[in-house]
C-alpha cells in the first residue's frame, strides 16, 4: 500500500502540469484572437495542424521512456530537467508581438509547436511512472485519484483566477504584458510542483530487463492491448467535450449573457462539483466496479448539458445549476478512466513478456493532444460558422450557435464515451488474476 504522504507528493507534480497546461489549453485562444488579432478560422486551423503535428512526437517519447535508465530511475529524470525549459517557452507563447497578421501566425505556430513538445517530454514520464508505485488495481484508484484531483484543481483553478490576474497586472499598460506576468508566475510555480515530486517520490516496481524496442514494435505492442484501445476511445470523447467546455464559456458568457465577469464562478462550480466527484470516484468504483462507475459518470454529465440546452439562455442560475450536474459526473468519469488505463499495463505485460508504461502513458498523452485539437478547432470553427466577429454585439443566430456549442455538442460527444466501455472486460478481478499470473511466471523464468 502506498502511503499517502508518496501519494500527495506524486499529485504534486500534476498540480503543475495543469496549471500550465489549463491556462495554455483554455487561455491560449482567447490571447490569440481578442489580445494579437489572430481570427478565429486561422486560430481554429492552427490549434487543429500544431496539436496533431505535437501529438505524432508522443510514441517516440513513450519509446525513449520505456529505454531510459539511470541512477534516478527511468521517469524522474525528466521530471527535474524539463520544468524550466516547459517554463520559458510558456512565457514565450504569450509574448508573441502584434507584428502584420502573416508573421504573428508564423510565430504563433513555432512557439505552440515548441511547448507542445516540452510539455510531452514532462508529461508522459509524469503518469508513466504511476504504474511503477503499485500493482494493486484498488490502491491504483486511490493513487490517481490524487494527482488527478490535483490536476483538476489546477486546471479550473486557473480558469478562475486568470482573467482577473490579467486585469490586475494590466492595470497600468497594455493587457499583454498582464498575460506575460501571469504566465511567468503559472510556471515558476509549476517547477517548484514538478521538483517536489522528484524529490519525494521513488519507483517501486521494476520493469523487466528487455526493454528495448521499435517503432514496428511499438504498433505491434499496442495492438495487442484491446483495453488500452478501449479505454483511449473512451477518454478521447469525453476530453474533447471537457476541451470544449473550457473554451467556450469565455465567450458564451461574454456575448450570451454579458457576463464576462462571471467566468470565475462558472468555471468555479464545475471546479467544486467536479472535485466532489473526483472525490467519490474510488468509493464508487469500490462499489460498482471502475467501468459501471465511469458510465454512471457519464450519464450525469450527459444528461446535464442537454438540460443546460433546454433550459436555454435566458438567465444564469439554471445554467450554473447544470454546469454544477455535469462537473460531477465528469469527477467520477475522469478519475476512474484514468486508473482503469494504469491497469491495462499489466495486461500489456502479460499478452506480450513487455512491461511498457512509456507506450501506454505516451499513447494517453497522444490522445489528449488529439482530443484538445479536435475540441478547439471545433470550437472555434463553430464559432467563426456561427458569424462571430471579437469584441462587437454578436447577432441572435451567433448566440444560438454558442448556446447550442456549450450544452449539445459536449453532451452528445461525451455520451458516445460508453460504447467503447461496454466492450471493455478488464475488471478488478480479471486484472488481479493477471498479476498474479505475471509473478508466478516471473518465479518460473528465475528458477
Amino acid at each position: 500500500m502506498i502511503g499517502w504522504r508518496t501519494k500527495l507528493a506524486y499529485g504534486w507534480g500534476s498540480l503543475g502540469n495543469n496549471i500550465v497546461y489549463g491556462f495554455v489549453a483554455t487561455y491560449l485562444a482567447v490571447f490569440y484572437t481578442e489580445v494579437i488579432g489572430i481570427a478565429a478560422a486561422s486560430a481554429s486551423v492552427l490549434f487543429l495542424v500544431v496539436r496533431v503535428a505535437d501529438a505524432v512526437l508522443d510514441p517516440v517519447m513513450g519509446l525513449i521512456v520505456d529505454r531510459t535508465s539511470t541512477r534516478w530511475g527511468r521517469f524522474r529524470p525528466y521530471l527535474l530537467f524539463t520544468p524550466p525549459v516547459l517554463a520559458v517557452l510558456t512565457v514565450a507563447a504569450f509574448s508573441i508581438p502584434q507584428l502584420d497578421s502573416t508573421a504573428t501566425l508564423v510565430l504563433a505556430y513555432l512557439s505552440y509547436l515548441l511547448w507542445g513538445v516540452s510539455f510531452t517530454v514532462m508529461d508522459v514520464p509524469y503518469w508513466s511512472m504511476s504504474a511503477a508505485l503499485t500493482l494493486d488495481a484498488r490502491d491504483r484508484t486511490s493513487l490517481v485519484m490524487v494527482p488527478r484531483t490535483l490536476a483538476n484543481i489546477g486546471f479550473i483553478g486557473v480558469n478562475i483566477v486568470t482573467l482577473p490576474l490579467v486585469t490586475l497586472f494590466a492595470a497600468d499598460g497594455p493587457a499583454q504584458r498582464g498575460w506575460q506576468i501571469v504566465a511567468a508566475l503559472y510556471a515558476g510555480t509549476a517547477v517548484v510542483l514538478t521538483w517536489t515530486t522528484f524529490f519525494r517520490v521513488h519507483e517501486r516496481v521494476e520493469a523487466p530487463a528487455t526493454q528495448h524496442y521499435g517503432l514496428v514494435e511499438m504498433g505491434r505492442l499496442f495492438a495487442k492491448n484491446a483495453p488500452l484501445q478501449l479505454i483511449l476511445l473512451a477518454m478521447l470523447l469525453t476530453e474533447v467535450a471537457f476541451t470544449v467546455r473550457s473554451i467556450v464559456p469565455v465567450y458564451y458568457l461574454t456575448y450570451n449573457f454579458d457576463a464576462a465577469g462571471m467566468v470565475p464562478v462558472f468555471i468555479g462550480v464545475f471546479a467544486v462539483t467536479t472535485l466532489v466527484g473526483s472525490l467519490l470516484s474510488p468509493v464508487l468504483a469500490k462499489l460498482w466496479g471502475k467501468r459501471s462507475a465511469a458510465v454512471v459518470g457519464i450519464a450525469v454529465t450527459t444528461l446535464a448539458s442537454l438540460g443546460a440546452w433546454l433550459t436555454g439562455y435566458a438567465a444564469l442560475a439554471p445554467v450554473l445549476g447544470w454546469i454544477a450536474v455535469a462537473g460531477l459526473g465528469y469527477g467520477v468519469t475522469n478519475i476512474t478512466l484514468v486508473s482503469m488505463l494504469t491497469d491495462t499495463v499489466e495486461y500489456g505485460q502479460w499478452r506480450t513478456g513487455r512491461r511498457t508504461e512509456g507506450l501506454i502513458f505516451s499513447s494517453n498523452i497522444f490522445k489528449t493532444k488529439i482530443a484538445s485539437a479536435i475540441g478547439a478547432s471545433v470550437a472555434l470553427a463553430l464559432l467563426a460558422a456561427f458569424g462571430y466577429v471579437a469584441g462587437v454585439q454578436q447577432s441572435r443566430a451567433t448566440l444560438d450557435g454558442l448556446h447550442l456549442t456549450m450544452t449539445v455538442l459536449p453532451g452528445v460527444v461525451g455520451a458516445l464515451a460508453v460504447v467503447p466501455l461496454l466492450w471493455y472486460r478488464l475488471g478488478e478481478s480479471r486484472h488481479a488474476e493477471i498479476v498474479q499470473e505475471i509473478d508466478q511466471r516471473d518465479q518460473r523464468v528465475a528458477v
